[in-house]
């Protein structure tokens, strides 16, 4: 066999492992302060850049929170937590070729089990949340930023439903993310569009309120379909219609 040496790991993954080791022997307590950086540069033997780098790693796990001037706190991972995590691999992604088709197609596998599953098993309340989501959304017809947002809150309502809170992260993530990566679009085709997601809207409504999955399904898939070809219709397409 040939020699492989080790890598050596860095102090401050080091200091990052048993602290993150102490947190889940609960060691420290949720909600309990850490020790105080000075303290962990004792007990470990290190300088306070290591420390600070450890703390900072725990942050992102979601295991610890820091606030300006205090001691770090022990803190449980949320969904949130663990969805934010996968923002960087998720911009890069979409930025190579491809990579927003790959998205949209998530979103629609998505939230089409999302509207089956409203058409099933939401609640009257729930409905009557989603109603209220779709009346904002025929009050801001005429103002972009505003209907984005109530596009935004009325698939928001949609994914509420399950009452799974993995789910709700996953959706938030996705539309956040795609948002981010879409083209800039004349603002005279986005309030065009604005009323043919307004009507895609109702469709979806009704066939959840008429508890008819594959209607829903059906209007969702249309709905999503639309909104991409307004994003991503070719340059010629677009000037052909004007």
């Amino acid at each position: 066999m040939r020699r492989r040496p080790l890598a050596r790991k860095k102090l401050s993954d080091m200091v990052e492992e048993e602290l993150e080791q102490m947190i889940r022997r609960r060691e420290f307590a949720e909600g309990e302060q850490l020790p105080s950086e000075r303290e962990l540069m004792a007990f470990f033997n290190v300088g306070r850049p290591s420390v600070r780098e450890a703390l900072a790693a725990l942050k992102r796990k979601g295991l610890v929170q820091i606030s300006n001037g205090e001691r770090a706190r022990v803190s449980r991972p949320s969904a949130d937590t663990i969805i934010s995590e996968l923002s960087g691999v998720a911009i890069d992604f979409l930025s190579r070729p491809g990579g927003i088709a790959h998205f949209e197609q998530l979103r629609l596998f998505f939230e089409s089990s999302l509207v089956r599953y409203a058409a099933e098993f939401a609640s009257d309340e729930q409905i009557a949340r989603l109603g209220k989501a779709l009346e904002m959304n025929s009050q801001s017809l005429d103002d972009n930023e505003l209907f984005i947002r109530s596009d935004i809150e009325f698939h928001r309502e949609l994914a509420e439903i399950p009452d799974n809170p993995i789910f709700m992260a996953v959706h938030v993530a996705l539309l956040d993310w795609l948002i981010a990566a879409r083209p800039a679009v004349p603002q005279e085709e986005l309030h065009a569009h604005n009323n043919v997601s307004y009507q895609q809207h109702i469709e979806i409504y009704r066939a959840i309120e008429a508890r008819d999955p594959d209607a829903a399904d059906a209007a969702l898939k249309a709905h999503l379909k639309s909104v991409f070809a307004a994003y991503y219709r070719s340059p010629g397409k677009r000037s052909a219609k004007k």
